[in-house]
């Protein structure tokens, strides 16, 4: 199923980019990919009305720091974020932030999956599968807030 996650370019420092939009809370980022009008958008909008961050939109910038996998916009990115149907506003960035997880917006797996892993840049990450639904955006806080206090 790896084939579904965004693909990966070298930028030919060690550093890889990728098509997602990310959010941060605690320092725990969370990378959302998905095919267009999937979601990734509206989801991460919801999450940064609930207190996360925004990491960069569209496009991001991943690198292995110690057994981090850290994750920022590209140097040139907007400090905004695009929303389908409304334009683009302008938003503070946050970042870099270690990255705990992917998502990707599609068919969900199964009610209580079993761990699914990816590694980039040598580091494993976390792939969570969800289709995009309400109440998305407040289950991905509360996976955020967990991680949080089970790094403590």
């Amino acid at each position: 199923m790896a084939r579904e996650l965004p693909a990966f370019a070298p930028l030919g420092d060690g550093r890889v980019s990728c098509q997602a939009t990310v959010v941060v809370l605690n320092g725990h980022a969370l990378a959302i990919c998905g095919p267009p009008g999937a979601g990734k958008s509206g989801t991460a909008a919801q999450m940064i009305a609930l207190g996360a961050g925004l990491v960069a939109d569209d496009l991001a910038v991943l690198n292995a720091d110690g057994q981090n996998l850290m994750v920022e916009a590209p140097a040139n990115a907007p400090a905004a974020m695009e929303l389908r149907g409304l334009g683009i506003i302008p938003m503070a960035l946050s970042g870099p932030a270690n990255l705990v997880a992917f998502l990707y917006l599609g068919i969900g797996a199964a009610r209580l999956p079993e761990p699914e892993m990816t590694k980039v840049c040598d580091r494993p990450v976390a792939v969570l599968r969800h289709p995009a639904s309400p109440d998305l955006a407040a289950k991905l806080m509360l996976w955020l807030r967990a991680r949080d206090a089970i790094d403590r």
